[in-house]
């Protein structure tokens, strides 16, 4: 959704997003939550705690279901070092399923992300993980600079690349 915000003689333009967190920690949720407060034009609808729990909610499958409820997210938080799935495994099958949607893939230690994989997966934004309210917005700022490829670019060995990482 998007919002004009007049400022002085220009016309800013502001999406609104609603965002799914995707990542192990408990208290890695809370503190996001808390930072996300302070970017009002995003909405928390949900966390859950690793790449496959991602995968379920953005599928609507099993508990996920009802979208009501588990309203689709246009804005994925997620955590590079997850159990189970991955950021980067989880970006493969978001790409390979022709699921879009903006995310952030973010890590403590981005010094072991592969950032040009991530962006050929499909990453709007990759960035160490805020400290507070103020680099959360403007880690979110970003998103409006950032126009994604299409899903649909061929995927020669980048899935296999992705899944390679787990062994």
């Amino acid at each position: 959704m998007h919002r004009s915000q007049q400022t002085g003689d220009t016309l800013m333009l502001r999406t609104s997003y609603l965002a799914l967190v995707a990542d192990d920690s408990e208290d890695e949720q809370i503190l996001i939550s808390r930072f996300l407060k302070c970017v009002p034009n995003v909405r928390l609808i949900g966390n859950v705690e690793d790449g496959d729990e991602a995968m379920s909610y953005l599928r609507g499958t099993g508990r996920f279901g009802d979208r009501k409820m588990f309203p689709y997210p246009d804005l994925l938080l997620l955590d590079y070092q997850m159990p189970r799935l991955n950021g980067l495994e989880v970006m493969a099958l978001l790409r390979e399923e022709e699921i879009r949607l903006q995310i952030i893939l973010w890590s403590n230690a981005l010094e072991l992300v592969d950032v040009e994989l991530a962006r050929h997966l499909g990453a709007s934004v990759v960035c160490q993980k805020p400290m507070n309210g103020r680099e959360t917005a403007a880690i979110v700022n970003q998103l409006e600079r950032y126009s994604p490829e299409p899903a649909t670019a061929p995927l020669p060995f980048v899935l296999s690349s992705a899944y390679a990482l787990r062994a």
